[in-house]
């Protein structure tokens, strides 16, 4: 579960910046916002807004650590738990799409700019992340808990819907982002199940009844 000790308090101007950002970020394009915009749509003046990022990058690269640090570590050590790779890859799917639809940032502009040459330090994580998924689903065809398929084109249908899913997660309370998370990993790992019969076997086993 995610962890809910911050919700107490709230935002500061650091936070602020990062929320009106990604808004802007979603809405008008990277390259298409300005500080100027994202200092106005907090409600401070430019120089205050560089007293806490010093540039337009170093919010984006803010927002890039919030969305991979966190899910990179989880995934890395599913990757290398004990039991059952079907269990751990479905306890990583509904972890991971909480914290993503929970966040109160927007994200979706994250994934495009991992291709930017200015953000390049990032790729190295995400490659990371990529490979743990691409482990768990590995390893559950090896023990026939999977269907045969691709782990690469497998990984790369889980990443669409995670994708997707946060695209439209505004505004999601505690409970609808838990109720998404169990969705979305359990139709991912159904569709992967060489019996989909043990879905729910799976989810018990991941702490999901």
């Amino acid at each position: 579960m995610v962890n809910e000790s911050t919700e107490m308090e709230g935002p500061t101007t650091r936070q602020r910046i990062l929320s009106e950002a990604s808004a802007l970020f979603a809405q008008k394009g990277y390259h298409g916002t300005s500080t100027r915009e994202i200092a106005t749509a907090v409600g401070i003046q430019q120089p205050s807004l560089f007293h806490h990022f010093e540039s337009k990058d170093a919010i984006m690269s803010e927002l890039i650590n919030f969305d991979l640090d966190q899910p990179l570590a989880v995934a890395e050590r599913e990757a290398v738990a004990d039991g059952s790779p079907a269990v751990r890859l479905y306890r990583y799917l509904a972890w991971d799409v909480e914290y993503l639809c929970r966040s109160p940032y927007n994200l979706s502009p994250v994934q495009m700019m991992l291709s930017d040459p200015v953000f390049a330090e990032a790729i190295e994580r995400y490659e990371r992340l990529v490979a743990a998924r691409q482990s768990m689903i590995r390893d559950a065809i090896a023990v026939g808990e999977f269907v045969d398929v691709d782990p690469t084109f497998a990984q790369q249908a889980i990443t669409w819907m995670i994708r997707g899913t946060i695209a439209t997660a505004d505004d999601q309370t505690a409970t609808q982002a838990q109720e998404t998370a169990e969705r979305l990993a359990s139709f991912a790992v159904r569709a992967l199940l060489r019996d989909p019969d043990k879905l729910d076997e799976i989810r018990d086993a991941a702490g999901f009844s």
